[in-house]
């Protein structure tokens, strides 16, 4: 299972969330676009030595943290595929941690790019990091392939 240890979360952030991802809407933005469950184990701030997400057998998780004040810059986006034995660390927008059991997965328009879905022309949509990772799995079918 993906472990997060050592997790610090001093943001600000308005929301912080991660869903376990199990599929893809792509005519909605946003979190809605990634279907599946969210986690009850992580908080809007503070510090965990370990978060160990158990409570979905998803292989594929998406942990986001919407600044406050909105500045979409300064949003947190990562999203996870589970992997045992591999692990990295994250630092970066008022996140740190070392993630187990787990390798990142890209959030970028080249999936977007190959999708030719009526609504990537729109700037909610495409600029939206959730979108492009939800373009990214239905793409790939990598939501697909998970247990």
């Amino acid at each position: 299972m993906i472990e997060f240890r050592d997790m610090t979360v001093h943001g600000p952030f308005r929301y912080f969330w991660l869903k376990y991802v199990t599929g893809v809407n792509l005519n909605v933005h946003c979190a809605r676009c990634l279907k599946g469950e969210y986690s009850d184990k992580v908080r809007i701030a503070g510090t965990f030595p370990l978060i160990q997400l158990d409570e979905s057998p998803a292989s594929i998780v998406y942990l986001c943290g919407v600044a406050l004040p909105y500045n979409w810059s300064k949003n947190f986006h990562l999203a996870l595929r589970q992997s045992p034995g591999e692990r990295f660390a994250v630092n970066e927008l008022g996140v740190s941690m070392t993630v187990h059991n787990a390798v990142p997965l890209p959030i970028t328009m080249d999936a977007v790019e190959a999708i030719d879905h009526p609504k990537r022309r729109l700037p909610r949509y495409h600029t939206c990091r959730n979108w492009q990772f939800a373009n990214f799995l239905e793409a790939t079918g990598l939501h697909l392939t998970q247990q």
